[in-house]
């Protein structure tokens, strides 16, 4: 196994909620904070029906 994303967190109860966040995302949305790509997520959580 390879970590392939960190993040910095001020307490564990923040990185727990990201993290059960995450889990629910797609493989898309993930690669894309792992490519540190942030400012792409907006379009990717866009509603497939809006497109």
């Amino acid at each position: 196994m390879e970590l392939v994303f960190n993040h910095e967190f001020i307490d564990a109860i923040q990185a727990i909620s990201f993290e059960k966040q995450i889990k629910g995302w797609s493989r898309k949305k993930k690669e894309v904070i792992i490519n540190n790509q942030w400012e792409l997520l907006p379009e990717l959580s866009k509603n497939k029906s809006d497109q």
